[in-house]
């Protein structure tokens, strides 16, 4: 029986960070991206270790995408037999931005690789997993409170949270661990510095291989939810305790005058 990690956005920040840290756990690495090359620079960024990581290039704002996976899945299982140790659900894509200047492409990418890969990826992948077994997805802070001019992104995220959280409950007596991921804002390629000519000030920034360690850690622990920093726990509670009219218009105040001309 051969075991794996599962990995989506594999190639950048904080799925990079999962990379590094599980390969020496498993025969196999499953590396999901849209970027070959960056996929394959995986290899020799992880040493010795990246003979084991096998890329998987999948755009999952394409529905027709979770084929290549549940085929490949399919296909190891008749040879060799396939657990999946790990599967980590951290692929995303969003910005800031008033909600008519979204394409309706733009609103179906970040549907489709937020909700719709993630819970078809889940449905795929469970069968090959068992208990003590690790299925994480990356849900974010921004899911506890509707937040305007992230408004979609936030709203995905609500999903991804929710999903997690009601799945980890069903799958509960078959041993599998569910953990959903709520960090805050974390410096990687999704942050942009500036906008509309104005310096963009992220509070409480931080690193990816913070959050991917501590994600790992509370995993392991069997925890049901996981997020990083006192700080950002502090926010997140109030976001949810709060009336959401106020934790909406004090959002609002905080980033329009980065995205109002």
């Amino acid at each position: 029986m051969k075991k794996i990690a599962i990995i989506t956005g594999a190639s950048g920040g904080l799925g990079k960070e999962f990379v590094s840290r599980l390969i020496s756990e498993v025969d196999e690495l499953w590396a999901i991206g849209r970027n070959v090359s960056k996929l394959e620079a995986l290899k020799n960024e992880n040493g010795s270790q990246g003979e084991k990581i096998i890329p998987l290039q999948m755009d999952l704002s394409d529905i027709k995408s979770f084929d290549i996976l549940s085929s490949k899945l399919h296909s190891e299982n008749e040879t060799d037999g396939i657990e999946i140790s790990w599967l980590i659900n951290n692929a995303g894509a969003g910005r800031f931005g008033p909600s008519k200047d979204f394409s309706t492409e733009e609103l179906n990418i970040s549907i489709t690789c937020h909700c719709t890969a993630i819970a078809s990826i889940c449905n795929i992948c469970i069968p090959y997993m068992k208990a003590g077994n690790h299925l994480v997805n990356i849900a974010s802070q921004s899911a506890f409170s509707p937040l305007p001019y992230i408004n979609l992104y936030a709203a995905t995220k609500a999903f991804v949270y929710s999903y997690t959280r009601a799945l980890g409950e069903e799958l509960k007596d078959s041993g599998i661990i569910v953990t959903a991921v709520c960090p805050g804002w974390i410096k990687t390629g999704l942050i942009v510095e500036s906008l509309n000519g104005k310096k963009v000030h992220f509070p409480l920034l931080t690193t990816a291989d913070k959050v991917a360690a501590k994600a790992l850690k509370d995993a392991r622990r069997g925890k049901p939810v996981s997020i990083y920093k006192l700080s950002v726990r502090y926010i997140a509670w109030l976001q949810k305790h709060l009336n959401n009219s106020i934790s909406v218009r004090v959002w609002a105040k905080l980033v329009e005058k980065y995205v109002k001309k």
